[in-house]
């Protein structure tokens, strides 16, 4: 065999050894997030360029479109919405 094909079988032994799956990395982000995917937001996660992924981004999850990868000066105005969500929701449940 080649000595590439066995790297790359080697190479992705050890990307599904790590998590069970490869990283799915943002490889590009957006500055600017339409309202819509916020008001969709479930949750984001940080992604850093000091992983197994390239870039730093803020990968937001929503419910109808899966993934967007944001700038990380994004995540001020995230953490902001969430504490203001979770204030709210708290207002809701208390009688």
């Amino acid at each position: 065999m080649d000595i590439r094909v066995v790297s790359l079988i080697i190479l992705c032994a050890v990307f599904i050894s790590i998590d069970g799956h490869p990283p799915k990395c943002c490889v590009a982000v957006s500055k600017r997030i339409p309202r819509h995917v916020l008001k969709d937001m479930l949750r984001y996660e940080v992604q850093r360029s000091s992983g197994l992924c390239d870039i730093d981004a803020i990968i937001i999850y929503t419910r109808r479109i899966k993934r967007v990868c944001a700038h990380p000066r994004i995540k001020k105005h995230l953490d902001l919405l969430m504490k203001k969500e979770r204030h709210l929701a708290m207002k809701i449940a208390a009688p």
